[in-house]
């Protein structure tokens, strides 16, 4: 753009000289001033656009089936600039007791929940994703949140907190219900269902959640018999009578002459496939030399064995030797 300002320029002070006429001053200066504010307001909150995430076309971001979203984030690219960039305004399913800025509010969201049943909610602030959950402890579940093992998990959530970063999410703590143990599981995942029911109802296009059902992630819920001791007379096997025949296969002697394999010479492609071959080459004629088992070929060759699977995997030679476990010969 700086390019396009300085063209206008130079045509605004040699046009006059070629043509021989002066244009309009007030005209010039309403081209100008509206090209100047037009410039700043299309181009200048696109660096914040930057810093807070996104970094492709905006609508690559957007849900093309709520238009409203469209418009809040126009709406705020433009008008709410804050430090880490434009964000849209959050919506929470209640009047939060807590509200934190993950990135700024770590050790408070430990302090502040520690031991305590809650209901909290995280917000995207750049694309309005929305995830509902429940803690038994506040602040071992929420400082879950920045582990690396959590974030890693195939979970909706846990994918947009490792794409956007801490940054760009806001935590709201729906409920508090008290200290750990004072409420029952069941009321804690009850409440938890009443806000998952406004989401997948209202709101189901910006759902980071899985499954609309509290306390699991894939819908399904076991019964209170699943958790029951199975010791004893509860399990169902218990006191059952079983058949002489059944016994005897159980109990007897398959060592030695006994075992049904004892003897049995197995032939190359059974063998093949009980053992992980190793196809040894060369390196520069790639002719076939020979095959092991991992182990006879770490001992032939005089090679460790993590040596062995490091140029399993990259493919490249090792003393003028290829490594594969495919059969790379026809013969």
């Amino acid at each position: 753009m700086g390019a396009v300002f300085a063209i206008f320029g130079g045509f605004y002070f040699w046009a006059p000289k070629i043509v021989g006429k002066t244009y309009s001053e007030f005209l010039g200066k309403v081209h100008f001033w509206t090209l100047f504010v037009g410039v700043n307001l299309t181009f200048f909150p696109q660096h914040f656009l930057g810093l807070a995430g996104i970094h492709f076309i905006l609508s690559s971001y957007l849900d093309s089936h709520n238009p409203f979203l469209l418009d809040t984030l126009i709406i705020s690219s433009l008008i709410i600039i804050k430090p880490n960039g434009p964000h849209i305004l959050p919506i929470f399913f209640n009047d939060p007791v807590r509200i934190y800025k993950p990135n700024l509010n770590r050790n408070l969201i430990g302090i502040e929940n520690r031991k305590r049943t809650v209901i909290y909610q995280w917000i995207n602030l750049i694309n309005g994703n929305i995830y509902i959950g429940s803690a038994w402890n506040g602040s071992q579940r929420l400082l879950s949140y920045w582990t690396p093992s959590v974030l890693n998990r195939k979970y909706h959530v846990s994918n947009s907190i490792s794409y956007y970063t801490h940054s760009n999410f806001i935590l709201g703590i729906l409920e508090d219900l008290g200290k750990t143990g004072s409420v029952t599981k069941e009321f804690m995942l009850s409440t938890e269902q009443l806000y998952l029911n406004i989401l997948f109802s209202k709101y189901f296009s910006l759902a980071l959640n899985k499954s609309p059902s509290a306390g699991t992630t894939l819908g399904f819920k076991h019964g209170r018999e699943f958790g029951l001791n199975r010791l004893g007379k509860l399990n169902p096997m218990t006191n059952h009578k079983f058949s002489s025949e059944f016994i005897h296969m159980q109990r007897r002697n398959k060592v030695g002459v006994n075992n049904p394999q004892f003897g049995v010479i197995k032939s190359n492609s059974t063998r093949e496939n009980l053992t992980k071959l190793v196809y040894v080459y060369d390196a520069i004629t790639l002719e076939y030399i020979n095959s092991y088992s991992t182990v006879h070929c770490s001992k032939e060759l005089k090679m460790g064995k993590d040596t062995l699977s490091k140029y399993l995997l990259n493919g490249l030679p090792f003393k003028g030797k290829l490594f594969s476990r495919v059969k790379l010969h026809n013969y």
